[in-house]
This record gives structure tokens, sequence and C-alpha cells, in this order.
């Protein structure tokens, strides 16, 4: 299925579009992109993919604040340029680690691209047979024009953009099923290599930190996970065609989430954040289940009220 550029595309088609919309409407972005590119150039030397990377990096920061972030008629609580800052910050903070030392050039690259890119579509209906979602097919096939834009020497080998392409994929997450059966839990990256024998285990590891780090909220301070939480219910009752019930949503399904769904598959990320998990996990636990025996005669409203109430306590 072929996802065609759209109206941010055009109006934020390269670079210097990128950091006009960036340094005119949202001037903050310049404390982040400064810490981030001296981190970045420090870890990766290479000029030329420098270039490229820095690049990518700004427009996808650019279109992802424009088509779902503040500078958006239709802002996403969650699905924001804000999300993008929380995962950059995850990534730096996984270089402090001795394993990292491990990753190659080619994989904090890469990874700081998918930090910006992975979430760039978030409105595909999801019509497709498979367990990849649309949002994530649209958002690789987005990033691989924005690739073509800036990388004229072809810097970015194949090779990468098929890695990138697995991130990407799968981090499609949730509990889903295809049509032959398949069943899977969490992000789709096992269950996506399942078919594929040319990725080296360097490679498998960089697409489970890439996943890894996007969904570590579940290891951040517990007030910082609620007002994640509370992000995403926000924006799922906004796209919603019927309400959504957040005493389902902050009892049982932020319990099957946090304990049943989300797990660290790399090895870095389960050094870098299991153990703030474990940390939360009674906490969560204990609140989910007061929220499922709360009045169900109570408002949404003050079901979010008692789910950050109790979490804060």
């Amino acid at each position: 299925m072929i996802f065609p550029p759209d109206l941010i595309e055009e109006q934020i088609s390269n670079v210097d579009q990128a950091w006009r919309l960036l340094n005119d409407k949202l001037p903050a972005f310049k404390k982040l992109y400064n810490v981030w590119e001296a981190w970045y150039k420090k870890i990766v030397t290479t000029k030329k993919i420098q270039s490229v990377i820095i690049d990518a990096v700004v427009i996808s920061y650019a279109r992802m604040a424009k088509r779902n972030g503040s500078l958006s008629l239709n802002p996403r609580s969650y699905h924001s340029e804000h999300h993008l800052d929380d995962l950059l910050y995850r990534l730096m903070a996984l270089s402090h680690f001795e394993t990292s030392e491990e990753i190659p050039d080619y994989g904090w690259s890469l990874l700081s691209l998918f930090m910006c890119c992975h979430d760039l579509r978030q409105s595909e209906e999801n019509n497709n047979r498979d367990l990849i979602g649309n949002n994530e097919r649209a958002s690789f096939q987005e990033v691989i024009r924005i690739i073509d834009t800036v990388d004229k020497k072809k810097m970015i080998r194949q090779e990468h953009k098929e890695l990138l392409k697995l991130m990407i994929h799968g981090s499609t997450f949730g509990k889903g099923e295809d049509n032959m059966g398949n069943i899977y839990k969490g992000n789709l990256v096992k269950y996506l290599l399942k078919d594929v024998a040319y990725f080296e285990n360097i490679d498998k590891e960089l697409a489970y930190i890439a996943c890894d780090i996007d969904t570590a909220n579940v290891s951040a301070d517990l007030k910082d996970y609620a007002q994640s939480s509370i992000n995403v219910y926000n924006e799922m009752q906004n796209i919603s065609r019927v309400e959504i019930s957040a005493q389902a949503f902050f009892g049982e399904l932020q319990e099957q989430y946090f304990f049943d769904l989300q797990m660290f598959n790399s090895q870095l990320g389960k050094l870098a954040f299991s153990k703030h998990k474990e940390r939360n996990a009674a906490k969560v636990r204990e609140v989910s289940e007061t929220i499922k025996l709360l009045d169900k005669n109570l408002s949404n409203e003050e079901v979010v009220d008692l789910y950050l109430k109790n979490i804060n306590s």
C-alpha cells in the first residue's frame, strides 16, 4: 500500500523550510536540538553522515510539530513533538551505560532518526490484513522520502534502510491477530524477525532498543508516567468515534499495558529501564485495582481525577 505525501510534506519539503518554521514558531526546539546535536556529533564523528541525519531529524521534528503537535490545528495529546523530546533524552541517557559501547555509529544514527520519524503519521485507517499498522507503514514511507531529499550522496546504505524499516514497522504495538491466526503481544519485532534471516544480532538488538525506548514511560517517575497515560487517554478520546471509559482505560487496560504487553527486549533496555519499571509496579497495580472497583456511575473526569490522586499519594 502506498501512502502519498500530504500537505504537511509539501509545506516542509526541505531542511530550510523546517528551520524557518521551528525558529519562527517553536524556538524552544533549539534547546533540545543543541543538547542532542552536541551529543550526536561526539558519538558519531563522520561529518557526511552527521549532516544527513541532522537534517532528517530536523525535518521530521518540524513535520511532527506541524502535523500532530503544538503547531497543528488539531494537536494530539501524546503523539506530539513532546513525545520526541522524551525519546531523544532517553536515547542519550542510554549512551552512558557501559554496554552501549557495543552500538556501532550507524546504530546511533538510525536510533536518533527513529525517535523523530516513527510516529510521523497517526491518522491512517488500519484496514490491512496483517499486523503492521498503517501509521507505521506510512511513517516509514515518509522518512524514506525525507532521506531521498537530504541524502544526495547515498550515505545511508540500503541495509540500514531495511533496519530502519524493521524498527518502525516493529514499533506497531498492542495485542493482535492477523488473518493467518498469528498472534502478538507488545511490539512486532519478534514477530517480524520470524520470517527474516539477514539481520545480524546487533541489528536485531538495535530494533529492540528502538521499541524499548518508545515504551519506556513505564520506567519514568510515577508522576510523569501518570501524565503520559492521561495524554494517551485524551488522544484516544479525541479521535475515537465513541466515548472511551476512563474506568476501563485506567483500570483493566492500564494494568494490561504495564504488566502484560509492555516488556523490555533489548539487553541495553533492560539494563537502563527494568529496575525503574519494577519500582513502579506495585503502585501501578494498586491504583489499577482501585480504579476497577470505583462506582460505575462516576464520570470520566472524576475517574481521571481519582487516578491522579491515587497515583500521587
